[in-house]
């Protein structure tokens, strides 16, 4: 039976929901350059699987695990204390789901998919980039938590590594989850002020007491705690890393409480807690005076995860806007083919492709570093930050442009929009917020990571001189590059309180030019191979805004490109001058503007 319904309602454009792989002809170019020809007919076909199965599976379930979020039941019946959390089964089924596929396992064992060895950091990030386009919250946390986890463990106690990386990596069902717990109500980023103290026994363990602020995933079968050995000295120097099981050998409970749940704006289907340790058994993870260096390992891998994490939702929404932009019709034609709607579908798009080019950079580095490659120790030292900052300052003001492009349907939690907007919200707080990590930088730079970064952002500027499409821009580009390291020149002849002042926005600026030589280098070859000059036009849009407003205008204010807007907007072969021509506008544009402030 056809139930009747209003015939307004064919106004109401649907996405195309089947693969999101296939139209994202960025993810396509830009992942098979970077994995290589070796790998990537196992690479592709887990990115086609990838596209279908997150529409179709993953995007459901996460959108019932979020209207369902999860219960803390305290006491049972009797009123004895289990503190058990009550979970939808949508949140099951979609831990269960991502994990099978492999995005875990594959960077912890041999043999995924047929593949000689560990898969690349790479290939995960391109996978996690169109997971997360459905699952910020479950992907983006506990399952985020398991590989940062596994990771610490790797690198800094091989005992403990061997006994449970396996079980982490598990993809059969019978795995290990994750947490970490640092923050406290006395230290959130100045994690040097927490109190919570770990008692040596006899046997070697320890015993942990204190409050946890703000717990993700309490529920986990392992977790990493920060905690002060009795006698440690004040800081974040005196702080040990242990690992707590959740339950012990003779199969009770560790001793630790929930107190409640957090009611958070976000990532609502994944449980956040606070909680007391009550003298909690937990092993001593690696060297014991060097806690804080080995939770980093932990934290550098999650934030690495936020800049993919912020690339795949600024994708979703870009996405979700073409597609309404498309089928929706106002004041006479295709909302689309309006010119102002088109620029701002531009923006969408600009941001878009850059947060890919990001996620993958900072992935890559990562890799190259874990190969002991020269040069990338640095570069990845300060990637790391600044790509985590860029992501989330980007992404929040992509997805609300997404939600304004769908207008009042976009505010309603029926549409994904308002979900996308709260739950990217949160990874400009989780492993640092914005001026934590301009304070990264700022320390990176006073460790001598500074002189590989400029370097890197150098050679890749050259590399698109003399010929191509892009060339015009390399001046530019240098020039920037140049400016940023007299800047951070001078900023280290200040005293420490007023290097504070100018450094979130010199991070700023080299986070734009990390992206933007990347673009523009990427934009050479893609052109040279593809005889296409979309990408060149994007990155040209991208690196105008090292000029300001003015400097993207003289790009986004020229009506030549809107003859060609649909390819660029969503994909498909551009002639190489419409490209060539954007960056000779925005070279020129760049010289003609302002110089960058000095610091």
């Amino acid at each position: 039976m056809t139930l009747p319904s209003d015939p307004g309602t064919r106004h109401i454009p649907l996405v195309d929901d089947g693969d999101w792989y296939a139209p994202d002809e960025h993810l396509q170019w830009l992942a098979r350059r970077t994995l290589g020809e070796s790998i990537w007919p196992v690479a592709e076909s887990a990115l086609q699987d990838a596209g279908r199965l997150v529409p179709t599976v993953i995007e459901p379930l996460a959108a019932q695990a979020d209207r369902h979020p999860p219960v803390l039941h305290q006491f049972n019946r009797r009123g004895e204390r289990v503190d058990e959390i009550e979970f939808h089964p949508a949140y099951k089924e979609l831990e269960r789901t991502v994990l099978q596929f492999g995005v875990v396992r594959a960077g912890f064992s041999s043999g995924w998919r047929g593949l000689q060895g560990r898969a690349p950091r790479t290939l995960i990030a391109a996978l996690e980039y169109i997971v997360l386009q459905a699952d910020q919250a479950v992907t983006g946390c506990p399952i985020g938590m398991m590989s940062a986890g596994a990771r610490a463990l790797e690198r800094n106690d091989a005992q403990l590594a061997a006994r449970y990386v396996p079980r982490i990596a598990d993809d059969t069902g019978n795995h290990l989850t994750v947490a970490m717990f640092l923050t406290e109500k006395a230290g959130g980023s100045d994690v040097g002020a927490n109190e919570t103290v770990a008692a040596r026994q006899d046997d070697g363990t320890y015993r942990l007491h204190g409050e946890k602020w703000f717990a993700s995933c309490p529920h986990s079968d392992l977790v990493l705690v920060m905690a002060r050995p009795e006698g440690a000295g004040a800081g974040t120097r005196g702080l040990g890393l242990f690992l707590m099981p959740r339950v012990l050998e003779d199969g009770t409970r560790n001793a630790y409480i929930l107190h409640r749940l957090k009611d958070k704006y976000g990532t609502r289907a994944m449980a956040s807690s606070e909680l007391g340790l009550r003298g909690a058994l937990a092993w001593p993870v690696g060297d014991i005076t060097r806690g804080m260096k080995q939770m980093l390992d932990m934290v550098n891998l999650t934030r690495v995860g936020i800049a993919t994490a912020t690339a795949g939702a600024m994708r979703r929404a870009t996405f979700e806007s073409l597609q309404h932009a498309r089928a929706r019709s106002t004041f006479g034609q295709p909302l689309h083919l309006h010119p102002l709607m088109r620029d701002t579908l531009a923006e969408l798009v600009v941001d878009s492709t850059a947060g890919l080019t990001a996620a993958l950079a900072v992935a890559e580095a990562l890799d190259r570093t874990d190969a002991s490659e020269p040069g990338w120790e640095g570069t990845l030292r300060l990637l790391t930050p600044l790509l985590k900052m860029h992501g989330t300052e980007r992404a929040v003001h992509t997805v609300r442009e997404a939600m304004e492009v769908r207008g009042g349907n976009g505010f309603i939690e029926d549409w994904p929009n308002a979900r996308l907007l709260r739950d990217v919200s949160v990874h400009a707080i989780w492993e640092g917020p914005g001026n934590i990590m301009a304070l990264d930088v700022l320390r990176a730079l006073a460790h001598g990571a500074g002189p590989e970064f400029l370097a890197d952002l150098e050679r890749r500027a050259e590399t698109v001189m003399g010929d191509g499409p892009m060339a015009p821009l390399a001046p530019a580009l240098l020039d920037q590059s140049h400016h940023v390291e007299r800047d951070i020149a001078r900023l280290a002849q200040l005293d420490p309180e007023a290097q504070q002042l100018p450094v979130r926005r010199l991070a700023r600026r080299m986070s734009m030019l990390a992206i933007g030589t990347r673009l523009a280098e990427q934009a050479r070859e893609h052109a040279a191979t593809t005889r296409s000059g979309r990408l060149t036009w994007l990155a040209s849009r991208y690196i105008a805004r090292l000029g300001g407003e003015s400097a993207v205008a003289a790009i986004a204010d020229d009506p030549a490109w809107l003859a060609h807007a649909e390819p660029l907007l969503y994909g498909g072969p551009v002639p190489v001058e419409v490209g060539e021509r954007a960056a000779r506008a925005a070279a020129a544009a760049l010289h003609s503007s302002a110089q960058p402030a000095a610091v």
